[in-house]
């Protein structure tokens, strides 16, 4: 696993797990060690299905609350929070008229609301074949956790 953040400028892998630590993810420890990842950044969970879950999980207690969580599959529109933290799963899916939808509210949004998204496939490449919107992309990618 590993952590990698434009703003941070970390990365962080599995090597760098003290013993005493080695039962806990790397993304807490990364998260611990840096407030505004904590507090304020946007973070992109880039992993297998089965491994998505776990990872959330691990970020739960340092995302802003309250937690609204969306899933493009649900049929229904992306919700615009005022405050908290909005859970994107499988944000890969999202319809074109979605992303950019999304993307207008990240630039016009009031309050502070944090975004977590989830993707079981790198996103970088569907940016550079032109099906996901590449400003939609760096707006979500400011702490990357790709496993």
């Amino acid at each position: 696993m590993q952590i990698v953040g434009p703003r941070l400028r970390t990365a962080f892998s599995e090597d760098e797990v003290l013993p005493s630590q080695a039962t806990r993810l790397p993304t807490e420890l990364a998260l611990e060690r840096n407030a505004v990842a904590r507090e304020h950044c946007n973070v992109l969970v880039e992993a297998l299905p089965a491994v998505i879950e776990p990872v959330l999980a691990e970020l739960r207690p340092h995302l802003r609350a309250p937690i609204h969580e969306y899933s493009p599959d649900s049929g229904g529109p992306v919700p615009e929070p005022t405050e908290g933290t909005l859970i994107l799963l499988e944000v890969a899916s999202l319809a074109p008229k979605q992303q950019a939808r999304l993307l207008r509210w990240l630039n016009e949004r009031k309050g502070h609301v944090q975004v977590a998204s989830t993707s079981s496939e790198p996103l970088f490449p569907l940016v550079e074949r032109g099906t996901f919107d590449a400003a939609l992309y760096y707006r979500l990618n400011i702490v990357r956790i790709a496993i």
